[in-house]
């Protein structure tokens, strides 16, 4: 299991609210004077010591001397008043290149992968998202990715050379046109095609290079953190979740032209599903619980994604702006029943011929595990045991019932001291765009599906 710390460059960095360097301060030595690590040290350390990795994100916003244009320093986030006063203009690669140099070797042998920028498709990571050229509308918002990820890479390469192989691309949100921004960071045009003409020297892609990247990080939310697995979107660039499966799509298309490695996985580092309360729109406790079983049944048969996540753990006191409260526990440290329900994964599905498919996940087992699962035939009803199911080596199992009355059963499962939610069976659970099934390379003993094991990060 992993934790992915989101390693802000304004608040690392010295005379943020300054429009030129602080006299004397090296943005690329990690101990000159003025930067503060203190906050992820004490992260990165904890993690550690709790035998978690990191997953380390440096990212926005930036201090005011870190952008190309400092003179447009501070202003609206994404242009809206109601976000108050920062800094996301045109980020300016060199210095964030320096920025990451000195992350890389602070944090050094410590991190497990590192993963460049955080949505920088929306405009309230990178502003504006598009300029007007002479050659045409520019995507800047995919041209100013690629150019941090190279200077990123770059400075991970020199400082933490060790991990140079495990550097995501990506980080996008789910909505704001994720497919292009990545194709344009890939220097492809919407449709997937090399740019051409006088564009593609406007984009920074005169004589494009293969990034080396460790894989894609993605964001599939649905809008505003609700709906479910099932949640249709009317747009053909957005990457939510019923719909991940654009961006093995979008693999396929890039190692086509060569723009990345073969083989490349998918990695959601950030999801989850807004709760009322405390949000005055969200799912019910009980529905949250649910939604986040299924996300992960969603997830368990793609064989390209390489881990799921869980945005937040606690949710958060209200602020001003856009405020996701996804957590599995309430801001004062109650659980909410999508604790037990992330501690256990159970989903049941039914299958033809009055089959049902019992799936799901004992986290916090190391290695192969045992639960128990019990049956009940009723809300009310006292629940017996069923069977002991067996887990592969990452802690999933999967088996089908046949049985008469399957499918109006309710299902429970524990281990040790857990129990999972109470789920009954419903209908199957699959992308709105079916994957392409192809042979992928992977090690024996993982989950079925031949992919990493995709544990909660």
């Amino acid at each position: 299991d992993a934790v992915r710390v989101v390693l802000s460059w304004r608040r690392a960095s010295p005379g943020s609210a300054q429009r030129t360097i602080p006299a004397g301060f090296d943005p690329a030595n990690h101990r000159s004077r003025g930067y503060d690590w203190k906050r992820y040290d004490d992260i990165v350390n904890g993690a550690r010591r709790q035998g978690l990795k990191v997953i380390l994100d440096p990212s926005p916003s930036i201090p005011y001397w870190g952008s190309s244009e400092p003179r447009r320093c501070p202003h609206f986030v994404g242009g809206q008043h109601k976000l108050g006063l920062s800094c996301f203009w045109k980020p300016d690669p060199r210095l964030f290149g320096k920025f990451v140099r000195a992350a890389a070797t602070r944090y050094r042998g410590k991190v497990a992968f590192y993963s460049i920028y955080n949505e920088p498709n929306l405009e309230n990571y990178i502003y504006p998202q598009t300029q007007r050229t002479s050659a045409g509308r520019v995507d800047l918002g995919g041209k100013l990715l690629r150019q941090l990820w190279i200077a990123g890479f770059k400075a991970i390469k020199q400082a933490d050379p060790g991990a140079r192989r495990r550097v995501l691309f990506g980080e996008t949100a789910a909505i704001s046109s994720p497919r292009d921004t990545l194709y344009s960071a890939l220097c492809l045009d919407r449709r997937g095609r090399p740019y051409r003409g006088k564009i593609k020297q406007a984009q920074g892609c005169s004589k494009p290079s293969m990034l080396p990247i460790g894989g894609l990080a993605v964001h599939p939310y649905n809008s505003s953190a609700l709906g479910s697995v099932f949640t249709r979107t009317s747009t053909k660039a957005s990457m939510t979740m019923a719909y991940l499966s654009r961006a093995t799509k979008l693999l396929k298309v890039a190692e086509k032209h060569k723009r990345i490695p073969r083989g490349r996985g998918v990695y959601v580092t950030e999801t989850g599903f807004q709760t009322r309360p405390p949000s005055v729109r969200g799912l019910g406790l009980g529905s949250q619980a649910k939604a986040i079983n299924e996300a992960d049944r969603l997830f368990f048969d793609d064989p390209r994604i390489r881990s799921t996540a869980q945005f937040e753990l606690f949710d958060v006191p209200e602020q001003p702006g856009d405020v996701f409260n996804t957590g599995l526990r309430t801001v004062r440290g109650v659980a909410k029943p999508s604790l037990a329900a992330y501690r256990m994964p159970l989903v049941v599905t039914r299958r033809r011929g009055g089959k049902v498919e019992v799936w799901g996940q004992v986290r916090p087992a190391r290695g192969r595990a045992r639960p128990v699962i019990s049956v009940s035939r009723s809300a009310k009803g006292p629940f017996r045991r069923l069977r002991a199911a067996r887990t592969n080596p990452a802690g999933y199992y999967r088996f089908a019932l046949r049985r008469r009355g399957a499918e109006r059963l309710r299902y429970r499962a524990s281990w040790r001291d857990l129990r999972s939610r109470v789920a009954r069976p419903g209908r199957p659970i699959a992308y709105r765009e079916p994957l392409s099934r192809a042979p992928m390379r992977c090690s024996p003993g993982r989950r079925p599906g031949c992919a990493a094991p995709a544990r909660g990060r």
